[in-house]
């Protein structure tokens, strides 16, 4: 099954949800898909910043030595930001607004990766 399948069938699970994506830790966007292309939200720029926050918190962890990390959530005023690893740098990503049910979204997260780690 491809990468831009199993993101469309996690944006079909999540209500509400505006983004699902994989970024990598070096900074850069792998694949995202986008519900709502008109939103007034810069949401390729989320890509961009998720892909950057994942970087800095695997390079934080290490100097740390805290270990791996396996997910990060973001919350800022308008929307929910899930992060969960997929493999050594590399994390499937997710946003919502704020409003939608989070847990549902995560818990849709966590087999979307699954999903993606028995296709690798």
């Amino acid at each position: 099954m491809s990468l831009t399948t199993i993101l469309n069938n996690t944006l079909d699970l999540v209500n509400q949800a505006k983004f699902a994506g994989v970024v990598g830790t070096d900074g850069l966007g792998i694949e995202m898909i986008f519900v709502d292309e008109a939103t007034a939200y810069d949401l390729e720029l989320a890509e961009i910043e998720l892909a950057s926050l994942a970087a800095l918190a695997t390079s934080a962890s290490n100097r740390m030595g805290a270990g791996l990390v396996r997910g990060l959530t973001v919350e800022t005023d308008a929307f929910t930001f899930l992060a969960l690893l997929i493999a050594p740098d590399y994390f499937a990503v997710l946003g919502v607004p704020v409003g939608a049910d989070v847990g549902q979204a995560r818990s849709v997260l966590e087999q979307m990766v699954e999903r993606m780690r028995a296709e690798l």
